[in-house]
């Protein structure tokens, strides 16, 4: 049987569900047979080299495994490894002979031989193909940490002992170097991230990328100067849904594997092995999906099985067991206000309705005024459809935007909370107002130009007091509703639990914005006799934009369709001062 005759049979044995599949390694395979049906068609200009996949099969014998009950001996590579490993080699370009896949991601839950199969990719390219193609090849290895750079570094090390290959490579503490081309690996360190000097890498291997908190060292593989260049990310799930490898990998690669998706990119490989959601970890065949070799015989599976009987009984331990052994993302953090995968589900690419001349609701979080400031625009909606009750679901469309006084302090923020505030500076999500502190005038100029641009009517203007009494004052004169909103388990109980349980029946709607993001997967909650509300003391990460939505959010709720909504705001308004809300 021919190495395509095997993987074909595989794919289809994936599809028919007689080797357990999670749905986004359905969909890798699906696309794999898609491929073989498009060889010779009109857009598709590569071919199946079987002799290359059957090359990088051989290549991964002489070298030798390095743990365990295998120790020493040959690596046989399983199918599930052919199925990534001769795809990446055996796709070829039908003109130039070059590899189709410039980059690769693969998400395995832990202990499938991600460091193996990474490790042996290397030395093949530092050796072989360097030499096929005359160039010397830099080949590096970037885990978060030095000591993570190291772990692929150290395993080419071990595999090449008692290998025939051992003689081709000098090995030292921080460079493997092929004699013949003079290609050589080596770890990175967290500087080389953030300058990248002088590196020109032929291959760049982002290990465990879920850790990474930044796309440093992502971008050292881009514009690389070589002919054949590959950027391998081979990572399992992970803890921190504002990470890159979440935020924008691994949600890129979902939407290129999706069958249903618009997105192509014929030059990334993808394959992604994970449980689906509702899935039983007592099943051995949910265990097997996430883990297609550790599952696959005893030993392993019994481990996974021992692992799980812990979790069960621990509930501190589920949140990894889902990362690390079902390879499921999770928010990790303790008291967490938002789950964010139903989160995520709210986000659309666009808007179901026409926005222009609707009513909509201000929430704002002034903060300290050399700090973050942000605004919050929510816009209810009658969306036509009805709940099991027969009665009309409101949805509630949500806006979000940010200030910040200086570059020094967008500069400082950059380096305190590691994430990319210029970047979303540039896109749109954020505004440096260049003023000794956040200039309260600018904020209001931005919403005023936003609800005239929409022709957004003004319903109500919410703040927290704090930092913003002259500004409330001033626009109450100015004839606008203006609505304090306090900052207490009493006052926000309402806004806060409901938003999320709105965000739950899919019923928020939000347009990309990755500073909401961020601050929504930041947020965690103080809970106070029954009453919850956005804990600040808690996290020192910013949930500006946060407060500012659930501040708004404590109005809209309440919006009301098909009168004068004026008079019925005010009354609303005049029984929760007066406390007699609800009291009929």
């Amino acid at each position: 049987m021919t190495i395509k005759e095997e993987l074909i049979r595989y794919s289809r044995d994936c599809l028919e569900d007689r080797i357990p599949s999670g749905e986004k390694h359905q969909w890798a395979c699906a696309r794999f047979l898609k491929d073989l049906g498009r060889i010779d068609s009109e857009g598709f200009p590569y071919i199946w080299s079987e002799e290359k996949a059957e090359r990088i099969v051989k290549w991964f014998s002489y070298l030798r495994h390095s743990k365990g009950e295998l120790a020493k001996k040959p690596i046989i590579l399983t199918t599930w490894q052919k199925f990534f490993l001769c795809q990446i080699y055996g796709w070829r370009h039908k003109k130039t002979g070059y590899k189709r896949f410039k980059k690769s991601f693969v998400e395995v839950a832990r202990k499938n031989a991600k460091s193996q199969m990474e490790a042996g990719v290397a030395l093949n390219e530092i050796s072989e193909q360097a030499t096929r193609n005359g160039e010397v090849y830099e080949y590096y290895t970037a885990g978060v940490k030095r000591q993570q750079s190291k772990v692929i570094f150290d395993e080419c090390e071990l595999m090449l002992i008692g290998s025939p290959l051992k003689t081709k490579f000098r090995i030292t503490r921080d460079i493997i170097k092929h004699k013949k081309t003079g290609s050589f690996i080596r770890p990175l360190n967290k500087e080389d991230g953030k300058s990248g000097d002088g590196t020109n890498p032929a291959g760049l291997i982002l290990d465990e990328y879920h850790q990474h908190p930044t796309t440093d060292f992502y971008d050292l593989g881009l514009g690389s100067a070589t002919k054949e260049p590959l950027l391998m990310i081979i990572t399992t799930a992970g803890k921190d849904l504002t990470y890159p490898c979440y935020t924008e990998e691994y949600s890129y690669c979902s939407k290129l594997l999706d069958p249903g998706s618009d997105v192509e990119n014929d030059e990334y490989f993808v394959d992604i092995c994970e449980a689906d959601e509702n899935d039983d970890p007592d099943d051995i065949n949910t265990l097997k999906k996430a883990n297609p070799i550790r599952a696959f015989f005893p030993a392993g599976l019994q481990k996974l099985q021992s692992e799980w009987k812990i979790a069960k009984d621990i509930p501190e331990k589920l949140i990894a067991f889902k990362t690390k052994c079902l390879n499921v993302w999770m928010q990790a953090k303790k008291n967490s206000y938002m789950d964010m995968s139903k989160w995520k589900a709210c986000e659309v690419e666009d808007l179901p309705i026409d926005i222009k001349g609707r009513p909509v609701y201000v929430g704002f979080d002034m903060s300290a005024k050399t700090d973050l400031t942000s605004v919050a625009f929510i816009i209810p909606y009658q969306s036509g459809e009805v709940d099991a009750h027969g009665k009309e679901i409101i949805k509630y469309i949500v806006f979000s935007h940010s200030f910040i006084p200086t570059r020094e302090k967008l500069r400082e923020h950059i380096l305190k909370d590691k994430v990319p505030y210029d970047s979303w500076e540039q896109r749109g999500y954020l505004t440096v107002t260049d003023t000794p502190i956040v200039d309260q005038g600018a904020v209001m100029e931005y919403v005023l130009n936003e609800c005239k641009k929409h022709d957004w009517k003004i319903q109500t203007l919410c703040f927290d007091p704090a930092n913003a009494s002259k500004l409330m004052m001033d626009l109450s004169n100015e004839g606008y509703e203006v609505e304090e909103v306090f900052q207490s388990q009493k006052s926000l109980n309402e806004s806060t639990q409901g938003f999320r349980e709105q965000v739950a029946c899919k019923n928020i709607l939000y347009l990309y914005n990755p500073l909401l993001n961020y601050a929504m997967s930041n947020a965690v909650i103080r809970q106070n006799n029954g009453l919850i509300k956005i804990d600040k003391d808690a996290t020192t990460k910013r949930i500006d934009p946060v407060d500012a939505v659930l501040c708004a959010f404590k109005l809209a709720l309440y919006h009301e369709f098909g009168q004068d909504y004026t008079d019925y705001l005010n009354r609303f308004l005049k029984e929760m001062r007066e406390g007699t809300l609800g009291a009929e």
